[in-house]
């Protein structure tokens, strides 16, 4: 293993230990799929304790309230109604922003997903980190792309080796921290269609300049208030 391959490698090595930072932005969302059009607007509030405030411009009024516990409370400011819902899968941690904020892009939260790094290799200019499940799953592995110690590409394979979904990072912008302000997500169905989503943001802010009351928001106390077991809810 020569020198700089070994400084590369070593630039890769998970940043966790930097601090988070307070931060927003907006995203636009744009899904296309058989043959229908969706569009999303939000605006994010992420907090340097991990808690994530998002609220839904369209198509509906909608503040949501994550915390890296899986904890997440959705308010509708009209009929002021909060449904609480707790389940690890929506954790604050594995929003894109929050593993940018935090430096944990170097596995984009797979090892949450139950995977774990298999191998590493440079090819061509880059490096390919390969996850693989540490157990019997659908996905059979992830190929992570970096380019100059940034993501630039996810490529998920099924157990058949066929590559059945593909992410793209793009247009980074640098600051107190690289942040892709484009990321396209191509996921192939059975039936040789694909769901494409592309998630577009703006209006980037980090430390003193992300200055908003919406960080510490909070759900008026006499919201009513409903919870919803999603546990039971996958199980079905």
């Amino acid at each position: 293993m020569n020198r700089r391959f070994l400084a590369t490698l070593l630039l890769l090595l998970p940043l966790m230990a930097s601090a988070q930072v307070r931060l927003s932005i907006d995203e636009k969302s744009v899904q296309v799929a058989g043959g229908k059009r969706m569009t999303t607007e939000r605006s994010l509030y992420l907090h340097p304790d991990g808690r994530l405030v998002s609220v839904q411009h369209s198509p509906q009024n909608i503040i949501s309230i994550t915390n890296s516990l899986g904890e997440m409370r959705n308010y509708n400011p009209t009929t002021n109604e909060v449904v609480t819902m707790n389940n690890k899968e929506m954790s604050s941690s594995r929003e894109m922003i929050t593993m940018f904020a935090s430096g944990s892009y170097t596995d984009m939260a797979l090892s949450q997903y139950g995977f774990r790094q298999s191998s590493i290799r440079q090819e061509e200019g880059v490096i390919i980190k390969t996850f693989t499940p540490n157990g019997t799953a659908e996905i059979g592995k992830v190929e992570l792309i970096f380019q100059q110690q940034l993501p630039i590409c996810m490529l998920y394979y099924n157990a058949k080796d066929e590559c059945i979904r593909k992410v793209y990072f793009s247009r980074y912008e640098y600051g107190r921290i690289p942040m892709p302000m484009r990321v396209t997500d191509v996921e192939y169905t059975p039936k040789r269609d694909s769901i494409v989503t592309l998630n577009t943001y703006s209006n980037l802010m980090v430390g003193e300049a992300a200055d908003s009351d919406m960080f510490d928001w909070q759900i008026p106390s006499d919201a009513k208030r409903t919870e919803l077991d999603l546990n039971k809810l996958f199980q079905k």
